[in-house]
């Protein structure tokens, strides 16, 4: 092949890059980009339970709990082994389901993805399907439904999230409202509805915004009178904190 029909291959080639940077650019800034989840330190409890958890009497409920543990530090490969492990030793269960689930959530949102954010949204749209599947079988399940309303919360623009989020809102709130939740499921249950009814605060017509500002006021001050905040719920709390200054007066 001489110079003059290498010329149109190499031009070829050039637009095939140029294109597939470019593309790639504008897809993480769509959200392809990584996202960051920053590693957490574990309390002295944490830590102790961590180290129980290594020992052989250790029961299969331990690696359910480490596996939890993991998830909320940030620690995603971690906590994906102990969820492997806590099947291995106790078999499927609805729990370990949703928490596999919100575990790819999140390892979705933190992947580096070279095809213009296809295999990410991929990946996220069948741990959000699995979510969506497991929290519609166990209602009652609180521990299934947070773990759900955070994903769904999380991303309300994708699929029908917005939506499976406000449906699991209803069936937790009643409970919420009983006062028989431990101190930290109840602050992070507050807080996920605080971020969804912020989101909603900004959709629909003037009436159902008023609505949502409404309830993210209510939610966040049931979340601030909660006299215990777990340290992993601190970024996204500070974070809200400063979306609720920004929320427009009472009319």
């Amino acid at each position: 092949m001489n110079i003059m029909n290498k010329k149109p291959l190499f031009i070829a080639l050039r637009v095939t890059l140029i294109t597939f940077v470019i593309g790639n650019v504008i897809a993480w800034i769509s959200g392809a980009a990584p996202i960051k989840f920053a590693e957490i330190p574990f309390s002295t409890a944490e830590q102790s339970l961590i180290a129980d958890g290594a020992t052989s009497s250790a029961t299969d409920k331990d690696a359910q709990s480490i596996a939890m543990i993991y998830f909320l530090h940030n620690r995603l490969d971690e906590a994906a082994a102990m969820v492997e492990q806590a099947r291995a030793e106790q078999g499927a269960s609805d729990s370990l389901t949703a928490l596999a689930a919100a575990i790819e959530v999140k390892q979705a949102g933190a992947r580096l993805d070279l095809l213009f954010g296809q295999r990410k949204l991929w990946q996220l749209k069948q741990a959000l399907t699995q979510l969506k599947s497991v929290s519609d079988k166990v209602p009652e399940q609180f521990d299934v439904q947070l773990l759900a309303l955070w994903a769904f919360a999380s991303v309300p623009d994708i699929s029908d999230s917005a939506a499976n989020a406000q449906i699991i809102s209803h069936r937790i709130t009643p409970v919420l409202n009983r006062h028989g939740i431990p101190q930290p499921l109840a602050a992070s249950a507050w807080l996920g509805l605080t971020r969804l009814s912020l989101y909603l605060a900004d959709e629909g017509d003037e009436e159902s915004q008023a609505s949502a500002q409404a309830n993210a006021r209510m939610a966040w001050q049931a979340y601030q009178q909660i006299g215990f905040h777990p340290a992993w719920l601190q970024q996204e709390s500070d974070v809200l904190e400063q979306e609720m200054k920004e929320l427009p007066e009472h009319g």
